[in-house]
């Protein structure tokens, strides 16, 4: 929730004027529902098919008498085609479970988007090495029951590096990204019908430092996206 409607159409009009297509980098927005439809349209307008659009969140539930929610089915007819869930402040500040999440995952599934899905540690479960075993448990109960989706994206954001700008140390991160690797084998997921993104304090600063990591396929980017020139600096630095 960042931005109001106005601020992200400054946002898009500069970045436009900045963007480069590069057919080995896909880059997806998820703005806020009110801006995703006329995101939509102007990428269309400006012949930006390149460009993706995702939602940062959908109701759990499946039924249609929930005044204020917004629906799967809602944000595809909007035109997101990709959508977030699982987000840590989304566990954290309303907390969310590991079975809404799944509920979510279902109906983005079933109305034809490609579901983010958000896992990562806090801090007192990293300091008592539990991160694998928060790894295996989110990713176990959030894609429960599911059959297997060609395009499904899991991004790792470890809780107590969002927005510190701290990142996790490479060793850290590779080990998760081998254990999401596992886990998704397990669920009978076929190393291409995966990605898997990092999402903590990623920035030009540290960067560098984390591109070359096995296993890693792109991030999960937050306030390093707020400014479009910053954004399209870790675009371009990006090895796609």
């Amino acid at each position: 929730m960042n931005n109001a409607s106005g601020d992200f159409k400054n946002f898009v009009k500069r970045f436009v004027t900045l963007y480069r297509d590069d057919k080995d980098k896909k880059v997806i927005f998820c703005p806020s529902f009110i801006d995703i439809i006329d995101f939509v349209k102007y990428l269309k307008k400006n012949n930006l098919n390149s460009i993706m659009v995702g939602s940062q969140n959908i109701s759990h539930f499946t039924n249609l008498n929930n005044t204020g929610e917004i629906s799967a089915r809602m944000i595809h007819h909007a035109g997101a085609r990709y959508c977030i869930v699982g987000h840590s402040e989304r566990r954290l500040l309303f907390n969310e479970t590991d079975e809404q999440i799944n509920h979510k995952i279902k109906e983005l599934i079933s109305n034809d988007i490609n579901p983010i899905l958000c896992v990562g540690e806090t801090l007192i479960e990293k300091e008592n090495k539990e991160t694998q075993n928060v790894i295996k448990k989110q990713i176990q109960k959030g894609l429960k029951n599911i059959k297997t989706f060609k395009r499904i994206l899991i991004a790792y954001e470890p809780v107590w590096a969002i927005g510190t700008g701290k990142a996790a140390n490479n060793d850290d991160i590779s080990d998760v990204n081998t254990e999401i690797k596992f886990q998704m084998n397990k669920l009978g997921y076929n190393n291409d019908q995966f990605y898997i993104l990092y999402g903590g304090s990623v920035n030009m600063s540290n960067l560098s430092c984390i591109i070359n990591i096995s296993s890693l396929d792109g991030f999960l980017i937050g306030g390093a996206s707020l400014n479009p020139d910053d954004f399209w600096d870790l675009i371009k630095t990006n090895k796609g």
